[in-house]
């Protein structure tokens, strides 16, 4: 088995209810961006800080919510398609266990990408230490920075490289420490290495492709009104591609046991 970008690109019209549901999916992504224009509404009719402030709180918040149930939408749709083949998309009435998986993704997410936090936190702090007491430049201080630089880049490579791994082994189980389960998601690259490539061009070209279509859509009003669409189906492929890239390694396994 090999990943296919054109079922990835088609899965979802096999749903009766596709449109219906990518519709509530664009409609959600749209309202996480647009519910910050209340805020300023409320102020510029109100005149009152107060109550333009204590908006913008509650507005982040729903902001926070809508987010985990996107994403969690995203990772459910990617768990389907891997634990039930050909599965129709999730339905939208399940708010509290998608924004239960949402937290459970964002909170891996957090725990993997720690150490490049921490490192880049440190590295930001005696860089900024140094300039402040004039020795960056000091041959000492430059080679240690020079090197902490270094490794911290190359974390920082390792950390995005290896992202869409640990998002497929999360899609697996969806346990939070999925995300950082290294031997379970090594054994999905294990044989399955040139469709793993295969992935991370397919997300960068859909990047690519995704940032071109939004530039041509925003020259026009109507097209405006397509980019929420058009970001809620690009994460749809990239639930289905993640989806195919497990199946194909779990293929690969279970073949390998036969031989």
């Amino acid at each position: 088995m090999e990943l296919d970008f054109e079922k990835s690109l088609t899965y979802i019209s096999k749903d009766p209810g596709w449109v219906n549901k990518l519709l509530a999916g664009s409609g959600l992504v749209l309202a996480t961006f647009a519910v910050f224009l209340i805020p300023l509404f409320a102020y510029i009719f109100t005149e009152s800080a107060s109550i333009g402030l204590g908006s913008l709180v509650l507005c982040f918040i729903l902001s926070i919510l809508l987010t985990l149930l996107l994403a969690g939408y995203f990772v459910q749709t990617g768990n389907r398609r891997i634990n039930y083949s050909n599965t129709f998309l999730p339905d939208w009435n399940e708010f509290g266990k998608m924004m239960k998986t949402g937290l459970k993704y964002f909170v891996g997410l957090f725990i993997y990408t720690l150490p490049i936090i921490l490192l880049s936190s440190v590295f930001a702090s005696c860089l900024a230490f140094a300039i402040a007491h004039n020795n960056v430049f000091h041959p000492a201080a430059f080679i240690l920075l020079t090197l902490f630089g270094a490794l911290n880049l190359l974390v920082l490579i390792l950390t995005i490289v290896f992202c869409p791994l640990m998002m497929a082994n999360f899609f697996k189980e969806l346990k939070i420490l999925a995300f950082v389960n290294f031997k379970d998601a090594f054994e999905l690259l294990k044989d399955n290495v040139a469709n793993y490539c295969i992935l991370i061009l397919l997300f960068l070209a859909l990047s690519v492709m995704t940032q071109i279509a939004i530039s041509l859509l925003g020259i026009t009003i109507v097209g405006i009104i397509f980019i929420p669409v058009l970001y809620f189906y690009v994460y749809l492929v990239a639930a289905e591609l993640i989806a195919q890239f497990v199946l194909c390694a779990k293929e690969k396994i279970i073949n390998s046991e036969a031989v």
